[in-house]
Formats: structure tokens, C-alpha cells, sequence
């Protein structure tokens, strides 16, 4: 598909949802008389279980004590149980709800179950709160998984400050977030480092648009019904992920009967910069008996500035000396856009055929003021002047830089499908289509300026204070000169152009067939399942590996071209908004004015032939990859008693293909790498009901990582001079992973739970970056043998193994009196573990992997009112490995306290008001020790209030 279908594609799709939300919202209300026909069969009861509010109960539990029967409710709360003839008693089970007894006899009409009956409404009225509601709605999904799971309720998306994915999925039990400048990015499930995590959107595996990792804060919560956190697979799942699968379920137009609009609206403030946030939402949905169709619009903005300081440390001999000072302000104008279309149809024969259609975006508009000071560059230094957390130097040179740049990540899913029965077999099939971009055009400005002297004291803490002064003298000697209460900001010797640019454009075609039938083995109620799946993937971009050679002076340009350049009428009388501590004064540069300078000047120079835009990437960074995955897969499930056992194996075949160039000075000589590989994935998982409270979980398991595009990208650069090689290595093995779980499940009233589980991996083949010799002749040209180069690149390091235990209690204190049985709580903690080998033996945590992670939430539910106090918090972790482990960088403990309110005024709508970040966190970044602090950033905090509906 070309770029400009896929935006034609794109336009249609947000077209279409916006058309189809006004007719979903005034259609004729459908009775909910249809019951679900389809799925009946002779010598079988059938039915429907609704919840308080008139929503299908998806998993509730519906059994026959007396035969030793049970089935689960499916998304639509239908029900199917086969049963001897007569009548027979069924028990309807769902967390935070009183069990029901319903008589029902097989070949008889559909009964339904419904909560909503008058009697019982006063009663039950706490459970249809959006924190009940949502919690029991994820432990009875959980209870009815065949894996280990955890799952997060499209209510709990909403019900915390962050309106994304990411910030509902950081109350997961052993999931950590990793935020970028204050928003919930990645997903670390149980500390693996993110390229472990795979997501699925509706079953169907989504390529992350960031070298296969999935950037969560581009998907807000109006699309989606709810997310199944998968830490154990099971065969019919795609193998591809070590630390787990995420899928995202979005919603479908028979969710509910008739015609249905939801949405919300709300504006606040960021405390630091006092930009203002903004979101909006609305979801539509209308379904008869036969056809259904959703659709789904959200928006959601904020600007925003950082406040940044970073430093460099010395390094030759004496890491307790800074080299630099970097002080920072980003002002950042941040914004998720989503649209949704869903049809289906079900004809009267039974089953469905369906398509879905979503497209997510972020965009993140980047303005950039900072300022560098070069101790190491200064004129006149000793070691006794430039101690570890204070000192002076005379003569520093310092530089600024400025940019006016755009991140952008985009998903676009497309699957068709359908369900049918045939022979009394289940089959199923998908066609998907999904595209994603991502990448940033940063073009950075950087000036050069005279010296300065400087003091400077508290760098140990991450955020130094400088006194600034003039320098005067020449020669070999200078001295301290006038102090200065603001930074000079004009007088550049030189303005030089750094153009960053990265992109990944990634296009997959997906198609699968599964087929299911149930039958008896060895006296077991059974079913077996197996099917077929083939993924056909292309990749092309470039990754950033350094300044490119295409960095001109400006003021040069501008003059070859007949013009002048000077960023001077460009700075404004604005000071920088900052928490932290400086010392002197600044003023913001218009970024956007000179970005519009700049514009022009490229224009002209381009126009000259003196300027070539692509050779801002360099040719070593490209890539192009073609990625085939065959599969296949069997498994069957056994329901004997209180006993379930799932087994099967899983096949992968490999056909893999990479593109590019070994660029040494101007030459370029094409090379193309392939590789070809299969797996073979066993799975067996056990479940036992231990009482009808208790359920205990056992499984055996296997995964892959592939790595990244630009990791297995055969592009790579050569110098003969220095003999070295440096690029990507297309001989990478994917990282394989076998292990083990157990969990512990007690399901407590007021929708409850406690549970404990631990698992434990090993990991083969473990990717790391570090320097090897090139033994073979693929780099060689003519009779130039290049073997015995020093080759820097990805490779393979020796085996790793991570394990954890993670304990989970969530309740709502029902027993407590009168008001206060309003009260709950929902809290989790992890303890993790986990190392492997560099391949020079050197051990080695995983990036991302925090040994603990609590995640806290004192809640109150009752008369209208929902609150929420949530807190947050990690140890330690490892950002960046290094070869020798010694210049290590890690991120500091993190934590973070948010609030959140909600009152329902009246049926369908609801006031809402959010605080995060309450307590001000600063994020630290130090290379080996604590004591040597490289980054810190302070976003302040954030206020959203609004009102939501839901008809």
C-alpha cells in the first residue's frame, strides 16, 4: 500500500467514524429481546447474564453442581451448558455479586439472569460504581483465562489521570512504566526490558512502530473494552514475546443492544509552564439482531515544559570531575489522536463476519532551549579547582542550541474476519492489514559563543547552581572577571545545522485460520483446538547513529545564497520557566520563528545546489527488511472435576531477508543478508479449583524476541584507517526463553482478591551491544581483506535468567459499617531478580529491571462518589549497559502519587477531576553511582477536570 492510499485510508476512516457516531446515536433503541439462538444446540441449556446497570456480564461463571459441569459467559454474556434431559439447577456466579440459582433444561428457551431486578438494586447498587464495576469485571475474566493473566476493565482505563493505555497498565501486578518527560510510554512487564512485551489489538499481533516496541501513550481509552495482560502463552498465541503478550480488546456494537453514545470532555492545567491539557472523546454504537456498528473519535492535548539538567563526567582516571553543564527547557506540545470503525453482521444461520478498523497517532512538537558549558574546554583548570560537587574554571566555552522539531508514532489496524459453526466445529479466520511510522525530524541549531568564568556548586545533586563572570586576561593567563546576572545570548561565532533524522515505516499482512471442536478424552470433557498463520512483514527506515556529514555553518549558507542569518532578532523577553535552581537569567529563543528562518534559508539553499536534505542520514544507518513467519499450532483442553489441563506445541518458521550497504568513505557496495530458522514451542498449563474460592495455577512455557530492525539491518560503515566496522548485524539470533510459573488465587467478597505467584525464565542468546572481530569475507572489496576488523554491533551475549514473585490484594471493606464499608484498596508489590552474561563474562543486570515495584491505591465507592488515591514506586534501574559494566547509567527510584475523583450527578453523567504527579518527583539519571548524576528532569504537576456521559 502506498503512502498516499494509506492517508486516503487514514481520512476515510476518521470520515466514516465521525459520519457513523450521529446515526449510532439517534437510532431507534433496539429491544434486547434477540437471545442468543445461534449458539443453542439440542440437549443444551442457553442463556444470558446481565449486570446491575443492563451490560452483559462477560466470564461469569455459570455451572451445574450437581453434574460437576461449568461454563463461562462469553463477551456478550451468553452462555451455553450442555445437559442431561429434565430440569436442572444452574449456579450464576460473579465477583462483588450475590450467587444466583436458576432452573433451566436443555432444548429449553434462553433464560436470562439478570441483576437489575428491583428487589435487589439498593443492594447491589456499589458494584455498578466504575472501581467495583471494573475490578470485578477483570477477576472474573482472570478466574475464567485458561493462562495466567491479568486484566485491566475499560472502566479502570478511564477511572486514572492518564487517559492511555500505559498509565491504566501501571497497576498491573509486575508492570512497570517507563515515562518519557512525565507520560506513561513503555510497558516493562515484570522488569524485562520493553522489546520483550508484545501487543495485539483484537488477537492480532501489531509490529511496535518503534523497532517492534509499542509506544502505549498513542492509544487513549475510548477505543478500548478492556486489555488482557497474558504473562504465560498458551499455543494459539503467537510465540513472539519472552515477558508476555498484551492484547488490546476494542469495543464491538453488540457489547449492548440498541443505540449507545459515551464520551467525555475536559480541560486543566500543567503547574510547570502553566500550559494548558485538553481532552475529548465520543463512542457511538447501535446493533439489531443482525447488524451492529461502533464508532469512535478522541483527542487529547497538553503543553507542556521540562526542566532538564544534565551533566558529563570525566573520564579519563577521575569519574568525580564534570566536564559539562547542560541546562535545558523543552516546551513541548504533546497530542493522541484515535479513530475506530467497527461493522458486523450476523446472519440468521449463525456466527458473524465482521471488520474493524483503528488508527492511532502521537504527535510531539518539540521546542528546545538549552545551553552547554564546557569545564573541560576552559582556559585555565586544576584538579583543585573542579572538585566532584563544586568548583570554578576560567575561560569555559559554552554553546546553545535550539530546535523546533516533531516525534511522531502511528498505528494503523485493519482485520477482517469471521466466526462460523460447521460439523459441530468452531472455525475462525482473519485478514489484517496494520502500518505503522515512527520517527522524528529534529533539526538542531547549534551556536558557539566566547568564554565565560564560572562557580559552580551542588552537581552531586543532578542540579547545579552557576555564578557566571566575564573572563578577561590572554595567553596562557586568566582570570575571574564582572559578574554576570544573565547569560550572554548573542554574539555567536558560528551557527551550525545538526540535522537529526530517524524513521521506521513497517507494513504487515496477516492471515490465520483456527478451528475448535469439544469431544471426550479419556473421560475428560474436551476440546481441541489448532490452526494456521502466516505473517508476511516489511520494514524500511534508518536508525540514528551520530552527527550526520551534512552539518553546514548557517551564516555561510545564507551568504552564498545572497541572505543573512542570525538567530539574535529571534530571542524574546520570556524568561524560562523553571523549578530548579540556575543562578542566572535567560530568555527563551522563538523556536518556532526560527525554525520558520530556517525553512526559508534550506529552501534557497536547496534550490542552489547547496544543500542535499538526504544526506542528513547516513547511508550505514538504512535499512531494509522482508520478515515470513510461517506457524501452526495444536493444543487441547481437559475439564475433569476441579481439574484443567491445557497442552499443545507451537511451530514457527523463519524466512528472513536484509538489505543495505557497507559504506566506506563514498563508496557504496550493496549487500544482502538472509536467514532461515524454526522453533518449536511447548506449552502445558494447569489449572486446579482448589475450593470453589481457591484456584490454584501451574505452567510451563516458551517464547521468542526477534530483534529490532535496525539491529539485524546489514548496513554498516568501514574505516580502513583505524580498521574498525560498525552497523548492524543480520547474524542476530532471536532471543528464546523457557520457564515456569505458579500462582495462588483466593477470590474474597466484595469483589476481591488475593493471589500470589513467582516465575522463573531462562533466556538464550541475550542481545547486547559490544565489540567483536570480524572473522569472515562479507565486508571484503577486491583484494582488500578486511578479517580481523574490530566489528561494534549487536551480538549475542551468553545466557541470562530473570525471576519474581509478585502478591496482589484488591477489595472493597464491605464488612466495615455503614460510610466507611465504602473504603478499599487495591496493591500490588513485585520482587525481581534477574542478570546475564556480556559476551566478555562480564554479568549484567536487563535494562529496565527495577528488583522491586509497589503499585498502591486507598479507594472510597459509595453514594455516587468514586475516589482514588494511587501511589506508585520502583528502585533502581539500569537504563544503559556498558561493556565493562563500570559506566553503567541508571534511572533512580521513581515514584509517583496521583488523585482521582469522580461524582455521578445524575444517571449518565459524572463530574471528574484529576491530579498527578502531586508530589512534585524529579526523575535522576547517574552513571555508576548515585553520587555522579547525568540527568534530571521535573515536568511539576497536572489538573484535568471534566464531565463524562455514558447513554
Amino acid at each position: 500500500m502506498t503512502r498516499a492510499s494509506r492517508s486516503a485510508a487514514k481520512a476515510l476512516l476518521l470520515t466514516t467514524a465521525a459520519l457513523a457516531l450521529p446515526i449510532a446515536a439517534h437510532a431507534a433503541h433496539a429491544a434486547d429481546a434477540a437471545q442468543p439462538a445461534a449458539i443453542a444446540a439440542a440437549a443444551t441449556a442457553v442463556g444470558r447474564v446481565v449486570g446491575t446497570d443492563g451490560a452483559y456480564l462477560v466470564a461469569a461463571e455459570v455451572s451445574a453442581p450437581g453434574l460437576g459441569l461449568r461454563t463461562t459467559t462469553d463477551r456478550e454474556g451468553r452462555f451455553a451448558l450442555a445437559l442431561p434431559a429434565g430440569p436442572h439447577k444452574l449456579l450464576v456466579r460473579y465477583p462483588g455479586l450475590p450467587d444466583r440459582e436458576v432452573e433451566a433444561s436443555a432444548g429449553a428457551a434462553p433464560i436470562t439472569v439478570s441483576y437489575a431486578d428491583a428487589a435487589e438494586m439498593e443492594a447491589l447498587v456499589v458494584t455498578a460504581g466504575p472501581i467495583l464495576g471494573s475490578q470485578a469485571a477483570a477477576i472474573a475474566q482472570q478466574r475464567a483465562a485458561d493462562n495466567i493473566m491479568s486484566v485491566v476493565a475499560a472502566d479502570a482505563i478511564g477511572r486514572f489521570p492518564d487517559q492511555s493505555a500505559a498509565a491504566a497498565l501501571s497497576r498491573i501486578p509486575g508492570a512497570a512504566i517507563e515515562r518519557d518527560q512525565g507520560q506513561e510510554r513503555y510497558v516493562q512487564l515484570r522488569g524485562a526490558p520493553e522489546r520483550w512485551t508484545v501487543v495485539s489489538i483484537d488477537g492480532m499481533n501489531v509490529l511496535g512502530a518503534e523497532e517492534r516496541v509499542f509506544r502505549f501513550d498513542s492509544v487513549p481509552a475510548v477505543v478500548i473494552q478492556s486489555m488482557e495482560v497474558n504473562k504465560t502463552l498458551t499455543p494459539d498465541q503467537p510465540a513472539e514475546a519472552l515477558a508476555g503478550r498484551i492484547n488490546i480488546v476494542t469495543a464491538s456494537p453488540f457489547d449492548r443492544r440498541g443505540a449507545h453514545v459515551s464520551g467525555d470532555i475536559g480541560y486543566g492545567e500543567m503547574q510547570l509552564g502553566d500550559g494548558p491539557q485538553r481532552q475529548g472523546s465520543i463512542r457511538g454504537s447501535w446493533s439489531n439482531d443482525k447488524f451492529g456498528v461502533v464508532a469512535a473519535l478522541a483527542h487529547y492535548r497538553r503543553n507542556q515544559t521540562t526542566d532538564n539538567r544534565e551533566i558529563t563526567w570525566n573520564r579519563d582516571g577521575d569519574l568525580d570531575t564534570p566536564d559539562d553543564f547542560s541546562f535545558r527547557s523543552y516546551r513541548l506540545e504533546r497530542e493522541n489522536n484515535a479513530a475506530q470503525l467497527g461493522l458486523e453482521y450476523r446472519p440468521d444461520s449463525g456466527g458473524r463476519i465482521f471488520f474493524n478498523s483503528l488508527y492511532s497517532e502521537f504527535i510531539d512538537r518539540e521546542q528546545r532551549n538549552q545551553y552547554d558549558f564546557q569545564l573541560s574546554r576552559a582556559r585555565t583548570q586544576t584538579p583543585a579547582n573542579r572538585g566532584a560537587d563544586s568548583g570554578f574554571v576560567d575561560g569555559a566555552a559554552y554553546t546553545g542550541s535550539w530546535q523546533y522539531g516533531r516525534y511522531y508514532s502511528d498505528t494503523f489496524a485493519n482485520t477482517l474476519g469471521g466466526d462460523h459453526e460447521w460439523a459441530d466445529t468452531s472455525i475462525k479466520w482473519r485478514l489484517n492489514y496494520t502500518h505503522t511510522d515512527a520517527g522524528a525530524y529534529l533539526p538542531l541549531i547549534q551556536q558557539n559563543f566566547g568564554r565565560l568564568s564560572l562557580v559552580y556548586s551542588g552537581a552531586t545533586s543532578g542540579i547545579p547552581d552557576l555564578d557566571l563572570y566575564t573572563t578577561s586576561g590572554s595567553g596562557t593567563t586568566y582570570a575571574r572577571g564582572t559578574a554576570l546576572s544573565a547569560l550572554p545570548q548573542t554574539g555567536s561565532q558560528a551557527d551550525v545545522l545538526i540535522p537529526i533524522v530517524y524513521a521506521t515505516d513497517t507494513d504487515a499482512w496477516t492471515g490465520q485460520v483456527d478451528i475448535a471442536r469439544d469431544w471426550t478424552s479419556f473421560g475428560a470433557e474436551a476440546t481441541f483446538k489448532a490452526g494456521v498463520k502466516y505473517d508476511m512483514r516489511k520494514a524500511t527506515g534508518n536508525t540514528f547513529s551520530g552527527v550526520p556529514g551534512a552539518t553546514p555553518v548557517l551564516q555561510s549558507l545564507a551568504a552564498q545564497t545572497g541572505g543573512t542569518w542570525s538567530v539574535t532578532p529571534r530571542i524574546t523577553n520570556a524568561q524560562w520557566s523553571s523549578d530548579f535552581a540556575r543562578g542566572w537569567g535567560v530568555n527563551y529563543v522563538d523556536n518556532i520563528g526560527l525554525r520558520q528562518d530556517l525553512d526559508a534559508l534550506l529552501a534557497k539553499a536547496t534550490n542552489a545546489g547547496l544543500y542535499n536534505a538526504a544526506a542528513a542520514v547516513q547511508p550505514q544507518d538504512r535499512f531494509a527488511v522482508d520478515e515470513n513467519i510461517l506457524s501452526a499450532y495444536a493444543q487441547n483442553k481437559w475439564t475433569l472435576g476441579k481439574w484443567e489441563v491445557l497442552a499443545g506445541l507451537r511451530i514457527e518458521s523463519v524466512d528472513l531477508e536484509s538489505r543495505g550497504v557497507v559504506a566506506s568513505g563514498s563508496s557504496l557496495t550493496p549487500l544482502t543478508a538472509k536467514q532461515s530458522y524454526t522453533d518449536l514451542f511447548p506449552s502445558l498449563h494447569v489449572n486446579y479449583e482448589v475450593t470453589d474460592d481457591v484456584q490454584a495455577r501451574f505452567a510451563l512455557i516458551s517464547g521468542v524476541a526477534r530483534p529490532s530492525f535496525g539491529e539485524i539491518r546489514t548496513s554498516v560503515s568501514v574505516n580502513d584507517a583505524s580498521e574498525t566496522v560498525s552497523g548492524g548485524n543480520p547474524d542476530l539470533k532471536p532471543e528464546r526463553a523457557f520457564g515456569f510459573d505458579t500462582a495462588l488465587e483466593w477470590y474474597l467478597p466484595g469483589a476481591g482478591l488475593l493471589s500470589a505467584s513467582a516465575f522463573y525464565r531462562r533466556i538464550d542468546d541475550v542481545l547486547y551491544d559490544s565489540v567483536a572481530t570480524i572473522r569472515d569475507d562479507r565486508y571484503d572489496v577486491g583484494t582488500l581483506d578486511r578479517t580481523g576488523y574490530t566489528y561494534s554491533t549487536t551480538l549475542n551475549g551468553s545466557d541470562g535468567k530473570m525471576a519474581g514473585i509478585e502478591l496482589a490484594y484488591m477489595q472493597q471493606w464491605r464488612f466495615l459499617p455503614g460510610p466507611l464499608s465504602g473504603f478499599g484498596f487495591q496493591g500490588n508489590v513485585t520482587f525481581l531478580d534477574g542478570e546475564f552474561k556480556t559476551p566478555e563474562g562480564v554479568k549484567s543486570a536487563f535494562p529496565g529491571l527495577s528488583d522491586t515495584l509497589v503499585n498502591a491505591s486507598i479507594f472510597y465507592e459509595k453514594y455516587g462518589l468514586s475516589a482514588r488515591l494511587s501511589y506508585q514506586w520502583r528502585n533502581d534501574w539500569l537504563d544503559e549497559p556498558s561493556v565493562d559494566a563500570t559506566d553503567q547509567t541508571y534511572w533512580a527510584a521513581t515514584e509517583q502519587l496521583d488523585l482521582s475523583l469522580r461524582y455521578q450527578v445524575r444517571d449518565g453523567v459524572t463530574v471528574y477531576f484529576d491530579a498527578s504527579n502531586l508530589t512534585d518527583e524529579v526523575g535522576m539519571r547517574y552513571q555508576g553511582h548515585a553520587n555522579r548524576p547525568i540527568e534530571a528532569e521535573g515536568v511539576g504537576r497536572r489538573f484535568m477536570g471534566g464531565v463524562r456521559f455514558n447513554f
